[in-house]
């Protein structure tokens, strides 16, 4: 019984091994991929690697195009060696004090934060996933709000510089007010009312908004080493007979394989030490590649589910952008929102409308008035962008203006949403605009 209870755990042991493989493998960019593949290989003799000859690739804004360049994996990983965020703050949870189940919700928010360090997730589909209580996950998020870099895990710039200044012990002492009551009348420069509301000076609020614009509004963006890499599509949306068809990107991919000259020796050899050496380093190589075709079985699911939900974004642009989220692709393919999310993560599409990172497909809900359906916020989004790029320019439209046109034209939305996407759009306020 005993030795059947050790054999027993002993399986239990490498199928976690497996899984945990498998789902780290999931979650890796493309180059992280290689990355990890080439260190595998270095540790293990019978793991054969090859690479494409090149590797079709789109540039970011920011990176001058060169078609002569073939891709050469070694050279890209010397960019990759940086911490990222997610690795960085769920190294400082391993020393934090936390029960274990608000360490598992707090590493899942970690690995759940956009570019900028802010939360790209609800705290409703977390509490979904876990099955556990609103209040756990916001207790697992004050926790990840405490480490650094400070304002990480915020669901808003508002919440962001608050974080920052409660964790600062020389915080301007009016500062904390300032942007928790009176973010708006800040934004529009309202410093005057701001005083009087407070009943303090003037000079107090300029001392204070001088201080809130030490605080970093993008706290994640120091860790984000996108916009100077490649943009790999992980894989293609291209039109056949009237249908959107998906087919992942096959150069991406090494190829590993088991070197062929130890399986001879194995066949061939009588020693137990060498059959016991072979198949001690051979099983790691079909896990790899096990989960490598799994990756790719799971990546065409949850992107060719994505493509069916957009389809109307495909054919007709932003503004047909529907709301969308990971639960909603995991209930279709019935698999965990943990996979989607992991599925989704670091990975791009290339689509007759552009390259898109895949988590741009996911979107909050707006209501509308006058449509049987919700609006993306993506839609409302662009909607605003739009209405500011075509503004007269010597008046320039107030939030409270915009939000006017966008509620007659049938979008629910408040003011301080508007200011919102307006801020994340990275476009100034109309007394900024004003020229």
């Amino acid at each position: 019984m005993q030795l059947d209870h050790a054999l027993l755990q002993t399986q239990t042991l490498k199928l976690n091994m497996k899984l945990m493989q498998s789902l780290t493998i999931l979650q890796m960019s493309s180059v992280e991929l290689i990355d990890y593949i080439i260190q595998q290989s270095a540790e293990n003799p019978l793991m054969e690697v090859s690479f494409a000859s090149q590797l079709p690739r789109e540039r970011s804004s920011k990176s001058p195009a060169n078609k002569d360049q073939s891709f050469d994996p070694l050279l890209q990983l010397a960019s990759r060696q940086d911490e990222s965020l997610e690795m960085m703050l769920v190294n400082q949870l391993r020393f934090h004090r936390a029960a274990e189940t608000t360490y598992k919700i707090a590493a899942f928010l970690a690995g759940n934060l956009n570019d900028d360090g802010f939360l790209a997730i609800t705290l409703e589909e977390v509490c979904d996933y876990f099955r556990v209580s609103l209040e756990e996950v916001e207790a697992a998020l004050e926790v990840l709000q405490s480490l650094e870099p400070h304002g990480v895990g915020a669901r808003s710039l508002q919440e962001c510089l608050s974080i920052q200044i409660a964790r600062d012990s020389s915080a301007d002492v009016w500062a904390f007010r300032i942007v928790n009551e009176h973010i708006n009348e800040l934004a529009a420069g309202k410093f005057k009312r701001i005083a009087e509301q407070l009943n303090i000076s003037l000079d107090q609020v300029k001392a204070s908004l001088e201080y809130i614009q030490t605080l970093n509004p993008r706290p994640g963006l120091a860790y984000n080493n996108h916009t100077d890499s490649y943009i790999v599509p992980d894989a293609f949306v291209h039109v056949k007979e009237d249908r959107y068809i998906v087919s992942l990107n096959e150069a991406v991919y090494p190829n590993v394989s088991i070197n062929s000259y130890y399986l001879q020796l194995r066949a061939e050899s009588d020693s137990i030490q060498l059959r016991t050496f072979v198949g001690k380093h051979a099983r790691p190589v079909q896990w790899m590649m096990d989960h490598i075709e799994q990756r790719k079985i799971t990546l065409s699911r949850v992107i060719t589910s994505i493509v069916d939900e957009q389809h109307l974004f495909l054919n007709h642009g932003i503004h047909q952008l529907k709301p969308l989220n990971l639960k909603t692709i995991a209930d279709n393919l019935e698999i965990d929102i943990s996979t989607v999310s992991r599925a989704i993560k670091h990975k791009y599409v290339q689509t007759p409308r552009g390259v898109f990172p895949l988590k741009f497909f996911f979107t909050s809900k707006l209501h509308s008035l006058h449509e049987a359906t919700a609006v993306s916020s993506q839609s409302v989004k662009a909607k605003i962008k739009q209405l500011i790029e075509e503004e007269n320019k010597s008046r320039p439209l107030s939030d409270q203006q915009i939000t006017d046109i966008l509620n007659a034209q049938g979008v629910q939305i408040s003011r301080r949403t508007v200011m919102k996407y307006r801020e994340a759009l990275n476009i100034p306020s109309s007394r900024l605009r004003c020229f």
